[in-house]
């Protein structure tokens, strides 16, 4: 018999613009779960690649869900790259896909 476990990596992008709508290398990216919505205690911090792409695997992540559980969770996403304080938005990840989402920076 063979397992029908699913193989695909659960994995968030973020593509970071700066507000000339230019994807930005070497900017720091920060997820945090949104216990609200039902999503597990979870941080996690990367700079993005010369692409302007941070890249969050969220195996681990969805480790954490039930069996029954709706294997989706919900960010809130922070970005920054020289400027001082931190651009906010949200994003939506499922569980065997890529999800992405875009962020365009604050001046």
């Amino acid at each position: 018999m063979t397992s029908c476990e699913n193989e695909d990596e659960s994995v968030l992008k973020i593509f970071v613009r700066s507000s000339n709508n230019v994807l930005t290398p070497d900017a720091r990216v920060m997820i945090v779960g949104d216990v609200d919505q039902g999503t597990p205690e979870y941080q996690s911090e990367t700079i993005t690649n010369e692409s302007g792409v941070a890249i969050f695997n969220l195996g681990e992540l969805f480790d954490q869900y039930g069996k029954k559980d709706d294997k989706v969770a919900y960010f809130s996403v922070y970005a920054k790259d020289t400027a001082e304080f931190y651009t906010k938005d949200k994003a939506r990840a499922k569980q065997y896909l890529t999800s992405t989402e875009t962020i365009v920076l604050e001046e």
